[in-house]
């Protein structure tokens, strides 16, 4: 026996095999029915337990996600420490192990530099925001002040009408017995719960540090064995699904990669960039609060959509405190700026990665939002960027297996599809018609061919196999 029959009767032994897949496959299907009833039936323990089990991944969590952040800049260092020292290395396994550990290195400092600066900056700006300089006011003295103006704007229109100052002297005056009554009487009996709420926040914070801490940890293990991981994932996708199949999740997998990748890294290079150009605009027209807002600005700037309302809203509100006529000016310019992120810089930047239209932005902004809150509306878009990309994959081949073309621009104006002729689909080429017969004939040819390359492989792999035993 040969080894092409040796191969063939490998891969296609007996219908035993073909059977106990059947079995397996129905076993699982009821098993999964089995299980979603019962967490139906007890949705309320079920999610205890599924919060239980995610506190206790929280670092683990957190630690992927630095990685993933972390994981572009540490490429940029790596290769270009590559390109120099595998050249002069005596021993390359030695250099790639001296360049992964440096670039990591190299990598966490700057981020904990940038966080470290960020930090400095920020504090003097926010103490000199709230409680003001020698030359500026701070918001604990602007505050009262706006108030009393704004009580004293409301006392000369509620004169002038007598209906408007009945109504909003009676609204005081409940409000007023309200309040008195709620420090006197209620206010004792909620000592203990508000203790036990400052408790509980002044541990949840011990907790949130203590998770990023670990988080950390398990980044800089993730980076330093990142192709293992992926060495392990891949095994375990080839050992469950055929060679084909294998194929489409990994190259499926490593697309959504890149967008993700792609879109997190424009996206964080975008806001820098709009963050200086509002220090820099805010500079030019002597508006107060600048670094403060501009951080805002640029770190509001990372939600897609929304972001800049975001950040927007308390900025202007913090300069309308200072200066009315400069919240004017700054608003105009914030606007500006947007339209020139929008139109112009996010596109370049970030729409190459994404390929979306803004309808589905809106939608991937507005429904992950609500799911899952700020992480959802970060997340979302290239999320939604992968299952559209999937999706499209998908039908665009289900197409070419109906002998169908793939451009949308076809269907557009298209109401029906000739029944009697069939369209031969090659990325490489064209669409050209062809009559039923000869597609099949063609179907037949391309998947003899793959007959064909897969057998060929595996007795590359055969022959691999005998010279290591060799």
């Amino acid at each position: 026996m040969d080894k092409k029959e040796v191969i063939k009767e490998r891969r296609y032994d007996a219908p035993r095999k073909k059977f106990g897949g059947y079995g397996l496959t129905a076993f699982l299907v009821l098993a999964a029915a089995i299980l979603l009833i019962f967490i139906f039936l007890r949705i309320d323990e079920f999610s205890e337990v599924l919060s239980t089990v995610m506190r206790a991944l929280s670092p683990v969590i957190i630690g992927i996600i630095f990685a993933y952040l972390m994981n572009p800049l540490m490429n940029v260092f790596e290769n270009a420490m590559k390109r120099f020292f595998l050249k002069h290395a005596r021993k390359i396994t030695r250099a790639k192990k001296f360049c992964r550990v440096v670039s990591l290195i190299l990598t966490m400092l700057i981020l904990v530099a940038v966080i470290s600066i960020i930090i400095y900056m920020l504090i003097p700006e926010l103490t000199d925001t709230i409680m003001g300089t020698e030359t500026t006011e701070g918001l604990v003295t602007i505050l009262p002040q706006q108030s009393e103006n704004l009580k004293t704007w409301l006392q000369d229109v509620l004169n002038n009408d007598s209906k408007i100052a009945g109504f909003a002297k009676e609204a005081l005056e409940k409000g007023a017995n309200y309040l008195d009554d709620f420090v006197n009487n209620k206010i004792i009996h909620y000592t203990s719960d508000i203790l036990m709420y400052i408790a509980s926040g002044v541990w949840s914070v011990f907790g949130i540090v203590y998770d990023i801490i670990i988080g950390i940890i398990f980044s800089v293990y993730i980076l330093l064995s990142k192709e293992t991981f992926a060495g392990h994932a891949k095994k375990i996708v080839f050992s469950i699904f055929k060679r084909s199949r294998a194929n489409t999740i990994v190259r499926i997998t490593k697309l959504c990669h890149n967008k993700f990748t792609g879109a997190i890294t424009g996206k964080i290079v975008d806001s820098i960039i709009i963050g200086v150009l509002c220090f820099i605009g805010m500079m030019i027209m002597d508006i107060p609060y600048r670094l403060l807002v501009s951080v805002i600005v640029a770190v509001t700037n990372v939600i897609p959509f929304f972001g800049p309302y975001i950040g927007g809203v308390p900025s202007i509100f913090l300069i309308l405190c200072a200066d009315p006529i400069k919240a004017l000016y700054f608003l105009i310019f914030l606007i500006v700026l947007q339209q020139f992120d929008c139109n112009f810089l996010d596109p370049k930047i970030v729409g190459g990665s994404i390929g979306l239209s803004p309808f589905w932005v809106l939608f991937a902004c507005v429904v992950f939002g609500a799911l899952f809150g700020l992480p959802g509306m970060l997340l979302g878009v290239p999320g939604m960027a992968c299952v559209y990309m999937i999706i499209k994959e998908a039908v665009e081949a289900r197409l070419k297996k109906r002998g169908l073309r793939t451009d949308t621009d076809y269907y557009i104006d298209a109401d029906s599809v000739d029944e009697q002729e069939l369209v031969l689909v090659d990325p490489r080429l064209d669409p050209i018609k062809i009559s039923p017969d000869e597609y099949e004939q063609k179907i037949k040819e391309e998947e003899h061919l793959y007959d064909d390359k897969d057998d060929t492989d595996a007795e590359n792999e055969d022959d691999k196999e005998d010279n290591k035993d060799e």
